[in-house]
């Protein structure tokens, strides 16, 4: 029987936590006293990696001393995050349930920190659609590396990867899977084949081209 699979991005794909990840950081900044993270630079953060967002947040201060600092800032946004949850995309619980009738469901993100999705599958409920997830940040591997990661490990014969990002759209052509784009997320419109307005066509997209 072969193996199907979906793997989703989650920021700017299955939700929203633009509003929590800005105050976050910023009540780090103050604590510290460095410049403001504009809502401009935390928008560009989502889909990056913990290295990268660090260099982007505190470009004037040492890799290592930013790396702190968003640390810090993550322990906050994940303890409210799993508490208060945050804005999951209308239609993706209706989404899940489809497809978990028929594909086999994974997170795999760039997420520092496992904990942050656990967040999401905790405050949402829709922990139980999902097979596994990966946190590729907190292993220090690529998105590419996680996603092949989970094709290996459950020996998935054909999978397709859902995200908002040209990262996410070029982490999917390193691991020769189809591309789906969510072009209601954060990023910018990629050249890409398939793409989303809203999580509700997924299904369709995906009983239309892939069979």
């Amino acid at each position: 029987m072969n193996r199907k699979g979906i793997l989703f991005d989650l920021d700017g794909t299955l939700w929203d936590t633009f509003d929590i990840t800005f105050k976050s950081i910023n009540k780090i900044v103050k604590k510290y006293n460095l410049d403001k993270v504009s809502k401009e630079t935390v928008i560009k953060s989502f889909g990056l990696n913990k290295f990268e967002i660090s260099k982007l947040y505190f470009p004037n201060v040492e890799l290592d001393k930013g790396l702190k600092y968003f640390d810090e800032s993550e322990i906050f946004n994940i303890e409210y995050l799993k508490n208060h949850g945050g804005i999951v995309y209308s239609g993706v619980r209706d989404v899940l349930i489809k497809l978990y009738e028929k594909y086999d469901l994974f997170i795999v993100s760039n997420a520092s920190s496992k904990k942050y999705i656990e967040a999401f599958l905790i405050s949402s409920n829709l922990g139980k659609y999902f097979k596994d997830y990966i946190a590729a940040s907190e292993i220090n591997i690529s998105k590419a590396c996680a996603i092949n990661k989970i094709i290996n490990d459950y020996r998935l014969d054909w999978c397709v990867y859902i995200g908002d990002t040209l990262k996410d759209m070029e982490a999917a052509k390193l691991c020769n899977i189809p591309f789906i784009q969510a072009r209601y997320g954060f990023g910018d419109v990629c050249k890409c084949d398939y793409y989303i307005n809203s999580i509700n066509e997924l299904p369709y997209i995906i009983y239309k081209n892939f069979k």
